[in-house]
């Protein structure tokens, strides 16, 4: 499964819709968008933040 779609279901399973992750992280729900769909990829620095809310190892949602 790639990224994008890791992230997404993480996302899911955590009961989470693209705007409330983004507003947890801080970022625009648009910028969410763009990672799930894998027009373009978070920063290190976000990976971990994204993985630090969805209680997931930043290993399992990213492929670096």
């Amino acid at each position: 499964m790639a990224a994008n779609h890791r992230l997404k279901a993480a996302r899911v399973l955590r009961g989470l819709n693209q705007l409330q992750l983004a507003e947890r992280l801080g970022l625009k729900e648009i910028q969410i968008s763009r990672f799930e769909t894998g027009r373009c990829s978070p920063d290190e620095a976000t990976k971990l933040r994204i993985a630090e809310v969805l209680q997931k190892p930043a290993f399992e949602l990213f492929d670096n």
